[in-house]
């Protein structure tokens, strides 16, 4: 979904599709818009993703972990260039306070990891079964 149709939307409606709400959302595109500026102040080629398109793209691929590849198709560039423009944005917004993404833990954090082994049938390696080609075929 593009930001010409989901700033159409209603708060609720907005919140349960994108992930965060619209003043949020709002804050995050000036705090981009401002660090977008200081980056391209000599100037530089314009982008062909808004900054609005670029955000919900990254909320995209966290909340619904899509590839970035479908994503990219959605919005009509290539997936590398919406890889890098991506992590710039979480990166970005990560330094301003907002918490997309990459957590750290903290001391206090229970973490559990999975350890479970899990047995695997694998077929027998049987000598029967592996006859080698030149053997069998007569020249």
């Amino acid at each position: 979904m593009k930001y010409e149709t989901a700033k159409n939307l209603n708060n609720t409606r907005f919140k349960r599709l994108i992930g965060v709400a619209k003043p949020v959302f709002d804050e995050m595109v000036k705090v981009l818009k401002a660090e977008y500026q200081v980056k391209h102040a000599r100037g530089g080629r314009k982008p062909k993703l808004a900054i609005e398109d670029l955000l919900l793209a990254t909320l995209q691929y966290l909340k619904e972990y899509r590839t970035y590849e479908q994503i990219a198709a959605d919005y009509g560039v290539h997936d590398s260039n919406l890889i890098r423009r991506s992590h710039w944005a979480e990166e970005t917004l990560a330094k301003h306070g907002f918490n997309i993404g990459k957590q750290e833990i903290k001391p206090d954090d229970v973490v559990l990891i999975d350890a479970t082994e899990v047995k695997i049938q694998r077929p027998k390696k049987d000598k029967q079964l592996i006859i080698p080609a030149r053997k069998s075929s007569t020249f």
